[in-house]
């Protein structure tokens, strides 16, 4: 066997090798994170399982290429250029192709898996100077409230605990909750919201990206009017333990947690620069890489 044919073969194993790896890492992250379905698509390059089985594919296509191009171009008595040429030119329109699929599929993925299933981000009508003016100082104000728990272990002493697992499994944005702070019956103090938010860089560093506050549906005040508004999510379940899922169907929760629906309302207040706006509902893959850059990369 050739030099080209044991290259073929080499890569086509390859391929197969990381194709298996990125399956079983994409079913272990879902079985350790039972509401990823509902916040990615067919593809998301996020996902490094995903990215693994995409990359394993494209290899064992060319491979397969290579394999079948190889001999015949040798047969066919073409130079060793020519071949070369030939066999790059493939391989340069399968990961082309792969490249071009991915980025078409994760863009349309991220337009509708950002966060959860919700309700509320609808375009607002335009606020009036007067409610840009308080949305501004309400957005200073949980900025100053919330600093000291911009120290991790200050959060957790201060009784924050995870209630969303980190969206990439191992990093990412998840909640923390105060439990105390749920039954205080105190509505959007800035100093003592229900939730925080905090990203684990891929290199494990916890930082402080918002705050989520909760009310009864209905009353959640809103000072900055349209730029302030509250949102609900139709498939929110919650274990005996905080622990949040999602229910499979409406009012179908996983074993172990009960339906909450609509019942919360919600509205995050992100105190990095959030390019999809200070109290977007949900945090997007872009304004995690904007996150990322903002703390120093990864």
């Amino acid at each position: 066997m050739n030099a080209l044919l044991r290259f073929a073969t080499w890569l086509t194993f390859t391929g197969t090798v990381a194709t298996l790896l990125g399956l079983a890492w994409d079913a272990r992250s879902h079985r350790l994170d039972p509401t990823l379905a509902a916040r990615e698509g067919v593809f998301t390059l996020s996902n490094p399982g995903h990215l693994l089985f995409a990359s394993g594919l494209a290899i064992v296509v060319t491979g397969t290429i290579v394999l079948i191009l190889g001999p015949a171009l040798r047969r066919s008595g073409a130079s060793f250029a020519r071949r070369a040429a030939a066999v790059s030119a493939a391989v340069a329109l399968v990961f082309l192709s792969v490249v071009t699929f991915a980025s078409a599929v994760s863009g349309q993925d991220s337009q509708g898996h950002d966060d959860h299933s919700g309700h509320g981000n609808m375009a607002a009508p335009a606020a009036t100077p007067e409610q840009r003016a308080a949305a501004a100082k309400l957005l200073a104000e949980v900025r100053a409230g919330v600093a000291p728990y911009a120290d991790f272990s200050t959060a957790r002493t201060a009784g924050y605990r995870q209630v969303t697992p980190w969206r990439y499994l191992t990093w990412g944005p998840a909640h923390f909750q105060n439990f105390a702070y749920t039954r205080d019956g105190v509505t959007l103090d800035p100093s003592r919201p229900e939730d925080l938010v905090f990203m684990r860089r891929p290199r494990g560093q916890v930082v402080l990206i918002g705050a989520m506050f909760l009310a009864p549906r209905g009353a959640g005040p809103r000072p900055g009017g349209p730029l302030t508004e509250w949102h609900t999510h139709d498939n929110l379940c919650v274990t005996a333990t905080g622990t949040v899922a999602l229910a499979k169907g409406p009012g179908q929760c996983p074993a172990g947690s009960f339906f909450i629906g609509e019942a919360v309302e919600m509205l995050h207040v992100w105190t990095f620069d959030n390019p999809d706006g200070p109290f977007a509902h949900s945090i997007s893959p872009q304004a995690i890489q904007a996150a990322l850059r903002q703390f120093g990369g990864r």
